[in-house]
């Protein structure tokens, strides 16, 4: 008995250091890259449509579009976060007043709000990088009941995501440039046939994630392992 103890519990230990020693490179290395993208002072700019309705996923895309097609039009694009969070909150009702404008335009009776603050995101993935999930500042405009897949970006500093139905950077018929060259930003790719495949990359529930899942089979391979030792110690 006492030697199949020992055996099962070498096997544990064996089983144990190697299953760490597979995640704990992949999870260092996730880490890194998210660090070395997005910078620690960062604001994002999230968009959530009201449902997950063709309709109300064009109007997101369209709210999108003007909004940030108005940031273009502000002064001078801010330099440091403590600026760029001033002018935001400076224009915030002017981006309520725009969603809510294009909402009416497309037949909706929307509300409309903007705000900056911490906001929850999921973990993401996009070409092959990790992004945690984490409350991150951002800017979140939310249409109606903003139940709806959602479309985001970092809006400070300058830095483009890839596009998550293509894999390839936005090009010039994407709309990339915020607040006077200084905040740019990802769009999905121009044309109804880009923004469809888009959101079906977005998950049920309205985030356009992918789950990071590390499985491991510890106790399974444990369970193997007694029921062989036991079978060897029985024969």
């Amino acid at each position: 008995m006492k030697s199949f103890v020992l055996v099962v519990g070498m096997v544990m230990m064996l089983v144990a250091s190697w299953e760490y020693s597979k995640a704990d490179p992949v999870l260092a290395e996730a880490q890194a890259i998210s660090d070395s993208t997005i910078p620690a002072e960062s604001i994002r700019l999230r968009i959530l449509a009201d449902s997950d309705a063709p309709a109300d996923q064009a109007l997101k895309r369209r709210v999108r579009d003007a909004v940030i097609a108005s940031m273009n039009e502000w002064a001078t694009g801010p330099q440091t976060i403590e600026e760029a969070r001033e002018t935001i909150r400076e224009r915030l009702p002017e981006i309520e007043r725009l969603t809510a404008d294009m909402a009416a335009e497309a037949g909706f009776a929307y509300s409309a709000k903007a705000e900056l603050g911490l906001v929850p995101f999921p973990t993401k993935v996009y070409d092959g990088k990790l992004y945690p999930a984490g409350d991150y500042e951002a800017l979140r405009i939310t249409i109606g009941r903003g139940l709806g897949q959602n479309w985001w970006c970092v809006l400070f500093p300058p830095l483009c995501f890839v596009d998550v139905a293509s894999g390839e950077t936005p090009n010039a018929a994407g709309v990339s440039t915020v607040m006077a060259a200084s905040a740019v930003v990802s769009a999905d790719k121009a044309g109804a046939g880009g923004d469809a495949a888009a959101d079906d990359a977005d998950a049920a529930n309205g985030e356009d994630e992918a789950k990071v899942e590390y499985r491991f089979f510890l106790l399974e391979l444990i369970s193997d392992l007694v029921n062989a030792v036991r079978g060897w110690f029985g024969a």
